[in-house]
């Protein structure tokens, strides 16, 4: 009996050992990819065995090495060396990937690790001198076909992309350059855009989203918000002055800014008709609900830093949506918005002209060459009126999420919809 229970605890103290020196393997491993600058440990979600925070040093142009790097945070959450991974290209700062509550949804799904990359000139990664010529969909997609090309060492198993917003668009633009990176793509609310300022937003806003009905409610509070004017300015004045927002043109204007943005907004977010307020409502009713669907701070300087370099990316390659105040007419004092993007993002030390040439790749290729891509959008979401289009090719399989918005999920859509999801994503995992 003593035999039997000498030879449980060596077997037990063995086991510990070997899952601590797999651990401490896969760190060591990590240490020793190359241009990895630190690799930090981080507490993993209980999905996880074990998380790691990387920061890489990735060229500032990878036509032109020379001209120096900048290091690149990635947060690498470890399931098994021989289970798939999931690749998350954020579109923006990564800073919500180092709580341990953040579980992409389709690790679960999957059983992957997950690697999330955050964009480059966003969040920590970010170089010592910003030269915006540098930020491009081009070297971006470098970016991150050099991190799987390092983490590909370590995992053999099928690699999957995916992004939300920005990010699915980040995810789109590195398939196309980069097919053979990944075995399956999955996009989320993913826009394709074509000028800095595009008018099927618009368009989809005052005709496609919801009923016709419901359109017509938000319509109308927008009216009234433009009636009250008068009487709600000082309210909203008030409210800029106590939240210390600066912006690039006059109160006033970003007030009109504002009713613009609060139907696209509304929409975006999934928001319910049944939650406007009473029209005969009081000023302050009113504006409480507005600034809720659409905040002042978007427009705010110091608010917007942290998005500041999207901006210079729409005005670049990635393109933005237009405002429409016609239907407003002799109702808002604002009657151009043109360039608004320039205007009151931007401004005018930076200018590039917008190419449209990236967004043509990514079309051509999702038509032609494209494969095991399932595209996720929502229906009242009015990025979906730019969404990517592959009609011809049955190897991109598109879900629009019925009364979806912005916030379309896998694990949220009605369970047709979801069935589909899974069935598609079994079958390419099983290709």
């Amino acid at each position: 009996m003593n035999m039997i229970i000498k030879y449980t605890v060596v077997t037990f103290l063995w086991i510990l050992m070997w899952f601590g020196a797999t651990a401490q393997n896969l760190e060591e491993r990590l240490r020793k990819l190359p241009d990895v600058i630190s690799v930090k440990k981080m507490e993993a979600n209980s999905f996880f065995k074990e998380a790691f925070i990387l920061m890489i040093k990735q060229p500032l142009d990878y036509n032109h090495p020379e001209l120096g790097s900048f290091n690149q945070r990635v947060v690498l959450s470890n399931l098994s060396e021989s289970s798939p991974v999931v690749l998350i290209t954020e579109g923006y700062g990564g800073e919500y990937a180092t709580d341990t509550k953040y579980l992409n949804e389709l690790c679960p799904i999957l059983n992957a690790n997950q690697l999330f990359v955050e964009h480059r000139f966003f969040g920590r990664s970010v170089p010592d001198f910003v030269d915006w010529r540098y930020l491009t969909v081009e070297n971006a997609a470098a970016d991150h076909h050099r991190v799987i090309e390092l983490f590909k060492t370590i995992y053999h198993q099928k690699w999957i992309s995916t992004g939300i917003s920005k990010g699915g668009e980040t995810a789109l633009y590195h398939l196309a350059l980069y097919p053979r990176d990944v075995d399956i793509s999955v996009p989320y609310v993913a826009p394709l855009n074509f000028s800095v300022e595009e008018k099927r937003h618009d368009c989809f806003i005052r005709h496609q989203a919801g009923r016709a009905s419901e359109r017509r409610k938000v319509a109308l509070f927008q009216v009234e918000l433009l009636k009250r004017k008068s009487s709600l300015i000082t309210l909203f004045t008030e409210l800029c002055k106590e939240k210390k927002y600066v912006f690039k043109t006059s109160v006033s204007e970003i007030y009109d800014y504002c009713v613009l943005e609060f139907a696209f907004s509304f929409w975006q977010w999934g928001s319910s008709v049944k939650d406007l307020p009473n029209l005969n409502g009081t000023d302050q009713e009113l504006l409480n609900f507005f600034v809720k669907i659409c905040s002042p701070s978007y427009f705010d300087f110091e608010s917007g830093k942290s998005t500041f370099p999207f901006f210079v990316q729409a005005e670049k390659q990635l393109g933005y949506y237009a405002y429409n105040p016609k239907p407003f007419k002799n109702q808002m004092e604002l009657t151009d918005t043109k360039d608004y993007v320039s205007k009151l993002f931007v401004g005018s030390a930076i200018h590039f002209s917008y190419d449209p040439a990236m967004s043509l790749k990514v079309k051509d290729f999702l038509r032609k060459d494209a494969k095991h891509v399932l595209l996720i959008y929502g229906e009242v979401d009015p990025w979906s009126a730019s969404a990517a289009k592959a009609p011809w090719n049955h190897q991109v399989v598109k879900i629009v999420q019925r009364h979806g918005s912005h916030r379309s999920r896998i694990g949220n859509m009605p369970p047709k919809q979801k069935k589909k999801a899974m069935r598609v994503l079994t079958k390419w995992m099983n290709s």
